[in-house]
């Protein structure tokens, strides 16, 4: 459609300008970041990047576990692994997930690789080795302290109903979409959870039924699908605590919609794939 199309080109060309400038501007250039590791000097290399530490993941890997850390490299998928008898973390070239013990920590930078090593962001990457990162102003220095062998795995970070419902609503209604798709529609549902308009846990939301049906899987009976690995991964990053926006509580496919009540009484907020989002 033709408005949708001159929504998508103006975001899409000032984002591209800020991003030039960032990376014009001197803080955006590449640095070393003095780093402490238990009190003691990290002997790696971290890199300051856009505001972000990153870390080489083989280096970090063997340096705090003292070379315990079994690091793998699939060339196939682009993916490393490290896996240590407490911690399975997968970092993806191009990714902005990093897998920790089923956990899906959102890295905004992104995950990627140079020269044959793969660059993950330091504060997920310590955190999922279980450290606390804290960040000393007055020095300008990042220190590490460790709080257990590895992060917390899923099945104890949030409810297993929660992502049971989460990641099928997702599947189920972005399936087809890009993984920002299925962030937006995670970021609908969890928006909802957190509304005093709606119910407060994500299976009420999905099968809410308050004005209608409120979304289309729940009648049509798609809801009850497998999800894909991606569809598990962003309902486990909005877990997390991940949001594309606050304020985002509805989305529409115009081409697939009955009703229009959406677009004719909400405020537009961006478009993802083929999905028009909206808030109140």
């Amino acid at each position: 459609m033709a408005t949708i199309g001159k929504r998508l080109i103006l975001p899409a060309l000032i984002a591209l300008i800020v991003t030039l400038l960032a990376l014009a501007h001197p803080a955006y250039a590449a640095a070393d970041l003095p780093v402490t590791l238990d009190g003691a000097a990290y002997p790696g290399t971290v890199r300051l990047i856009g505001g972000v530490s990153y870390v080489a993941l083989r280096e970090f890997a063997d340096t705090v576990t003292a070379g315990q850390a079994a690091v793998r490299w699939d060339p196939a998928l682009s993916e490393a692994t490290a896996e240590t008898p407490a911690l399975m973390l997968r970092a993806r070239d191009g990714s902005r997930i990093l897998e920790a013990n089923g956990r899906a920590l959102w890295c905004a930078g992104g995950i990627f690789s140079e020269n044959g090593t793969l660059w993950v962001p330091l504060r997920q990457t310590s955190a999922a080795f279980g450290f606390r990162c804290d960040y000393d102003e007055a020095s300008r220095t990042v220190g590490l302290t460790r709080e257990a062998d590895a992060i917390e795995p899923a099945s104890s970070a949030y409810d297993a109903e929660s992502f049971f419902w989460l990641s099928r609503i997702i599947e189920a209604e972005a399936g087809a979409e890009p993984f920002e798709g299925k962030l937006a529609v995670g970021t609908v549902i969890l928006n909802r959870a957190d509304s005093p308009d709606y119910p407060d846990t994500v299976r009420g939301v999905v099968f809410d039924t308050a004005f209608g049906v409120q979304f289309t899987p729940t009648a049509n009976g798609t809801i009850r699908c497998t999800p894909s690995r991606d569809s598990e991964l962003a309902a486990a990053a909005c877990l997390e605590g991940y949001r594309m926006t606050a304020d985002m509580l509805y989305f529409i496919n115009e081409d697939l919609a009955t009703s229009f009540w959406v677009p004719s009484f909400c405020r537009y907020i961006t478009t993802v794939g083929n999905h028009d989002f909206y808030g109140d």
